[in-house]
């Protein structure tokens, strides 16, 4: 109980230990086990024998609302100091309660706040009878990036590392936005949707590579970066890159194979 104590307690930053959800870790395992129970077991139950939700209302206020919220997210971090320079310069974390420090860590909770919202995607896809696009690739990533966030919120709460938050938040203003125009028959979003949506894959890829360089740089030997939660971070996003290649070479490589074969 010491340890659990010292860990998850004493060893935290001390700025977020009583914020919702940034505390104990058994309700972030208790959402992840529900989140689970709900897309394999209880939704899909509920569906069997219904007609699919349309929801196309909802899921066009959804894409806006992520675009919107990631545009909030950038602006936060730049005034709580972020610049180009966090990719590669060490930039350690700054513990104190200066209001821009304080702005920076308060930003990693609304991260953390709109990865727990995004678990409902997947709730969305089974309502509409997607249960196809419920795949590993999928359910991985929602919640590792939601775990991720969390244990970010808890411990780092700042530095260089928040260069993935920023690179993330400009590929997902990209995603939804394409999200957005796929789901309405407009001329110019039929075109644009056409035209671009191979390369939404592509833009995620490039991020994840990005974010590898920034946390090897943050591996510098002078650079005070946690190195417990980059030991956990780098090969998450080598899974993730692998899964989204996987998936990029399913979709278009090998599809682009067999139509010139027919």
């Amino acid at each position: 109980m010491d340890l659990y104590e010292y860990y998850i307690y004493q060893n935290a930053d001390q700025r977020t230990k009583d914020w919702f959800l940034a505390g104990s870790p058994f309700p972030i395992v208790g959402i992840i086990i529900a989140y689970l129970a709900l897309v394999y077991y209880i939704v899909p139950w509920y569906m069997r024998n219904r007609e699919a939700y349309q929801l196309k209302t909802f899921m066009g206020f959804y894409n806006l609302s992520q675009v919107v919220y990631c545009v909030f997210l950038i602006a936060n971090l730049v005034k709580a100091g972020w610049r180009p320079y966090y990719f590669y310069r060490c930039v350690e974390t700054d513990y104190s309660n200066d209001p821009k420090a304080v702005l920076m860590v308060e930003t990693t909770w609304y991260l953390m706040m709109i990865k727990l919202f995004e678990l409902l995607e997947t709730v969305l896809f089974v309502l509409r009878k997607k249960q196809n696009q419920v795949t590993v690739l999928h359910v991985y990533h929602h919640i590792s990036t939601f775990v991720i966030a969390y244990i970010y919120t808890k411990y780092i709460g700042g530095s260089m590392l928040t260069f993935s938050i920023v690179a993330n938040c400009f590929v997902h203003i990209i995603m939804y936005s394409y999200y957005f125009m796929s789901a309405y028959d407009v001329p110019i979003f039929k075109f644009l949707v056409a035209k671009y949506k191979k390369y939404i894959t592509k833009i995620q890829l490039i991020q994840f590579c990005l974010m590898m360089a920034n946390n090897l740089l943050g591996l510098n030997p002078n650079c005070n970066i946690s190195r417990p939660f980059l030991a956990m971070y780098i090969p998450n996003i080598l899974i993730l890159t692998y899964l989204f290649y996987d998936f990029y070479q399913k979709a278009y490589t090998k599809a682009k194979a067999a139509k010139a074969k027919q």
